[in-house]
């Protein structure tokens, strides 16, 4: 008799990787005392995920700084995916905000007062400005062949939330935004925020750019009851699956990352100064071209 197709295989593959996920952030939390240890482990163990996952043109960068071309700064993002086929290796650390696709905040443990704080980071990095510089050829081709260029992608990620209610895990994520400025060369286009809120016992909450933003309670079968989560909501007692809410948070992120164009007329040239910009023009006789 022929083997039968095996039609979970994806659901298994996923939750193995939920288990080294878990297992990880399992022996951190409970092996490290100290709550800053704790935090840095388990936002590389997220980042090796996402490394092993997303595709090589996606770089992942941990503890990083973005940077605008008018010299503000954002605060200190956990986790930075930048384009790493486009642009120079020697960006690390910190990345001009034209090359940024994604900031991702971890947190191990998701509160109102962690998501406010969270809000308040990203209320910083929408602060940048995020449109490239551009020269007179690609302003003209901008607005010829209207292309775009999106803000990036801002990712709240939690191991787990303090509450059980995921009426009130909805809640802390009701003020979003759902538009950046635009200026005159990008007139044409709605440069909306992407959002993207997971915590592993809840589900998924996104702002996927046309103002509409659903909420996903990731409820399990019965094949891994004793690893699912106890979470409420409407008046029922939900069983929610981890391994899904972290299989939905990576293929909606992938998808976003998909979906956010980058100009390709961003130069790292606007943001240098005019001493560090500027070059002296010679001949062939060695003389000064004036």
């Amino acid at each position: 008799m022929k083997d039968e197709p095996d039609k979970k295989f994806l659901n298994r593959y996923f939750q193995s990787i939920y288990d080294k996920l878990e297992a990880d952030a399992l022996l951190f939390n409970r092996k490290l005392p100290h709550e800053g240890l704790k935090g840095s482990e388990n936002e590389q163990a997220l980042a090796d995920v996402l490394r092993n996952f997303l595709p090589t043109r996606y770089g992942v960068e941990v503890n990083a700084l973005v940077i605008d071309r008018n010299g503000a700064v954002s605060r200190q993002c956990d986790i930075v995916i930048y384009d790493d086929v486009q642009f120079p290796k020697y960006f690390r650390k910190v990345f001009p905000i034209e090359i940024v696709f994604a900031v991702i905040e971890v947190k191990t443990e998701l509160s109102k007062q962690q998501v406010d704080a969270a809000k308040t980071n990203e209320s910083a990095l929408r602060s940048l400005s995020y449109q490239p510089l551009l020269t007179n050829y690609w302003t003209t081709q901008t607005k010829k062949q209207k292309l775009a260029h999106a803000p990036p992608v801002h990712c709240i990620f939690g191991y787990r939330s303090s509450t059980q209610d995921f009426g009130t895990f909805i809640n802390w994520f009701k003020e979003l935004p759902t538009q950046n400025h635009s200026d005159d060369i990008f007139s044409y286009n709605s440069p909306f925020n992407h959002f993207i809120a997971c915590s592993l016992d809840k589900g998924l909450i996104f702002c996927r750019g046309d103002g509409h933003i659903p909420h996903w309670l990731t409820v399990g079968d019965e094949t891994r009851k004793e690893r699912y989560f106890q979470a409420t909501g409407d008046g029922h007692e939900f069983d929610v699956d981890p391994a899904k809410a972290l299989l939905m948070f990576l293929e909606t992120l992938w998808t976003m990352l998909e979906q956010s164009p980058r100009h390709p007329g961003f130069d790292i040239r606007s943001y240098m100064d005019d001493d560090l910009g500027s070059f002296i023009p010679f001949n062939w006789d060695g003389k000064i071209e004036y």
